[in-house]
């Protein structure tokens, strides 16, 4: 089967004629490229006179002045890709109602999120970016901006009007939701110098350089690298190997070194790093990342939050000085949605669980984990997402490094089973979930993203359906800047015990073909560089 696109694929070049005509040393144009129309993943609007109260989840934005009031709007988009000042960007927006008059757009910082703008608390006004006129009454507008640059494909816009009042549509209003198209200015790119005679035919003409990876490429003392994207992987035993030699097996069939190694720990006896993982991280050209996921066993969140498990967290926070000399990666019980007691007095709410990661995270820096990164580690399911407590898990920036969710393809298309960029945004109705990656990156936009786990099933139903997946990610994963680790999950899909896990056979050599295409993509400079970086 073939795997919907997200994002349009670049067409091939028409073929060189076989004879090659004199040409000038003159710049070509290129012809502009259009990208197709992304909703925003955030809007909201402010009221002068009502200062403190947030209008984020409302169907309609207001800009302009209504009686006493003034009212601004805001609008953010996201995963646009990389964008110059040069490129052109277009915003379709769904006027309702109101006076004919101008709406003026402007550049703000993109910290805000629309459970928390406020008048008190928007963000202030950059450089004016366009204008549009509108009549007064229920139409369609296009706002042109130009002179924006962003780096990590991420616009943030304020909408205003010195006179009147417009009301335009949210991303809530289903089929009138804001949308951004971002137009690829006219580059040049040199031709072929003037030359003496006609090549013989077949010749190809030469490439034009392509731009060398900045020299300053790095991975930061929080381990997030400044190119490409870190790999690694949880390798489940097979057969009964340890999980050490699953690890090594599963570099030897994915024919390169996992930059990550991922494992887990559970109670409150376990120390970790142990002899053999900190073997497998200092081992001669590899230096893996260590990564652990720890669990309190037969304690609830409430209670380690409380101190039940202190001495042995302090146990653990000296060990960890003693041994892990390199910083690592630690999720504190991943995917905690799941286990959510929302009952009083559980000790397993969601504010529970935040403050079970606080605890935990200043316990052990506090005793001496100094290179410990921490990673919360969600499963980022649309189900969990839209649960009123879902925002008390989080459990502040100050204990927070990583952002990170656990998705896998599988079951039915087009929600479950689907390609990686509707993988890491699963949503069945963006105006009420925009996809964990849309969410995190609105919400912890200085926060790097991971994928703690992440696999492809291998359906019978659909035999082309994994390779064809790992076909096209690479392309997808290049636009999604905040994706800044993927940690695999290969498994056969069932566990020693006989259990059969719903996520299907993740296992990369479940195909010859996926096994193929996996290994192009694992392979990929986009996932290759970061690692090289590290082992600087």
């Amino acid at each position: 089967m073939s795997i919907p696109q997200k994002f349009s694929a670049t067409k091939p070049l028409a073929a060189v004629a076989s004879v090659v005509l004199l040409m000038s040393a003159l710049a070509v144009a290129l012809p502009a490229q259009a990208a197709e129309a992304n909703v925003a993943v955030a809007d909201g609007y402010t009221v002068s006179t009502v200062p403190n109260k947030s209008y984020g989840t409302t169907a309609k934005i207001s800009v302009g002045f209504d009686s006493a009031d003034s009212k601004s709007s805001y609008l953010k988009f996201m995963t646009l890709g990389p964008i110059a000042s040069t490129d052109q960007l277009k915003i379709e927006l769904t006027v309702l109602g109101g006076t004919a008059g101008v709406i003026k757009a402007s550049t703000v910082a993109s910290s805000w999120s629309e459970g928390t703008l406020t008048y008190a608390s928007a963000p202030e006004a950059g450089k004016s970016v366009g204008s549009v006129a509108v009549s007064g009454g229920k139409e369609k507008v296009a706002l042109t901006l130009s002179g924006i640059s962003a780096s990590d494909g991420t616009v943030s816009i304020k909408l205003d009007r010195s006179s009147g009042l417009s009301r335009i549509a949210s991303r809530e209003a289903s089929g009138a939701q804001p949308t951004i198209t971002v137009t690829k200015n006219a580059t040049t790119v040199p031709t072929t110098p003037p030359v003496a005679s006609t090549p013989p035919v077949g010749t190809t003409p030469p490439t034009p350089p392509v731009a060398s990876e900045p020299s300053t490429c790095q991975v930061s003392a929080k381990l997030v690298p400044s190119c490409g994207v870190l790999y690694g992987a949880s390798a489940n035993p097979l057969s009964g190997e340890s999980w050490d030699q699953a690890l090594v097996n599963f570099e030897k069939t994915s024919g390169r070194t996992m930059d990550i190694a991922h494992y887990y720990k559970r109670g409150q006896s376990a120390m970790f790093p142990n002899t053999a993982e900190l073997n497998r991280q200092d081992e001669t050209g590899k230096n893996r990342i260590l990564f652990y996921n720890w669990k309190p066993s037969g304690m609830t969140w409430r209670k380690v939050a409380d101190g039940a498990a202190d001495s042995y967290l302090k146990q653990l926070a000296a060990h960890m000085k003693a041994n892990a000399d390199k910083p690592f990666y630690l999720s504190l019980n991943a995917e905690m949605e799941d286990e959510v007691n929302t009952a009083a007095g559980s000790g397993q709410t969601a504010t529970d669980y935040r403050d079970f990661f606080r605890h935990v995270t200043q316990v052990l820096r506090a005793n001496g984990a100094s290179n410990m990164v921490t990673v919360m580690n969600y499963t980022g399911i649309q189900k969990w997402g839209e649960m009123s407590w879902f925002k008390d898990l989080y459990p502040g920036n100050d204990v927070v490094d990583w952002i990170a969710q656990d998705p896998y393809a599988f079951g039915k298309p087009p929600v479950w089973l689907t390609d990686f960029a509707g993988l890491v945004n699963r949503t069945s109705n963006s105006s009420t979930w925009p996809g964990f990656y849309n969410w995190a990156a609105a919400n912890y936009p200085d926060k790097p993203q991971m994928l703690g786990e992440w696999g492809v099933d291998e359906d019978p139903a659909y035999p082309t359906y994994k390779a064809d997946f790992f076909k096209t990610a690479g392309a997808q994963l290049a636009k999604l800047p905040k994706l800044k680790a993927l940690v695999y999950w290969d498994s056969s899909g069932v566990e020693p015990s006989g259990n059969v896990l719903s996520v299907g056979d993740t296992l990369v050599t479940s195909k010859t073909t996926s096994l193929a295409a996996y290994k192009s993509f694992s392979n990929s400079d986009l996932l290759t560089k970061a690692g090289a970086s590290y082992l600087k």
